[in-house]
């Protein structure tokens, strides 16, 4: 299906498990099933990566990155639509082994493909990003979790707030 062709989606949902032992999964829900997008912390940053997202959806800039399982992973992509600016496709490449990381400039298999509302998607991310930055404060969740981008969050939360797609609800 063409980019062009895609109805707008306000039913699918993103979730971000960031897990311990360095393995997190991005998760999505839709139409009654889920998706399952593992990602190992030793080739990616997970949370850095979410958050690249964020702000490449509030700047409605394309983007793609590689969410790195071992071997493969996934490639995300955002690619703006200049007619219906509050609108972005966002998309997801499953990418196979043998590689031992996945390549933001592969293909691979289009597993999902939607248009989804920037303000949406933002919220969306945000809010899975704020529940870790939250979470982290406990000593029990830190356990086996490695370091998270507290400041640049905070940074972007403010940026979110300050940007057309605002304000947070995160404060």
């Amino acid at each position: 299906m063409s980019p062009d062709t895609l109805q707008l989606d306000d039913e699918t949902q993103l979730f971000c498990d960031y897990g311990r032992d360095g393995w997190s999964d991005l998760i999505v829900a839709r139409k009654g099933k889920f998706l399952d997008f593992r990602v190992s912390g030793v080739f990616t940053n997970f949370p850095s990566e979410i958050l690249a997202v964020c702000r490449a959806a509030i700047e409605n800039a394309p983007l793609r990155i590689a969410l790195c399982d071992e071997p493969g992973g996934s490639v995300l992509k955002l690619e703006p639509d200049r007619t219906r600016q509050h609108t972005i496709i966002f998309s997801i490449y499953e990418i196979a082994g043998p590689l031992l990381c996945a390549d933001a400039s592969k293909e691979g298999n289009l597993v999902l493909s939607i248009r989804v509302r920037r303000q949406r998607l933002v919220a969306m991310l945000m809010a899975e990003l704020w529940k870790m930055h939250v979470c982290l404060k406990q000593p029990s969740y830190q356990k086996g979790r490695s370091g998270f981008p507290h400041k640049d969050l905070t940074n972007l939360n403010e940026a979110w707030d300050k940007s057309a797609l605002g304000p947070s609800f995160l404060k």
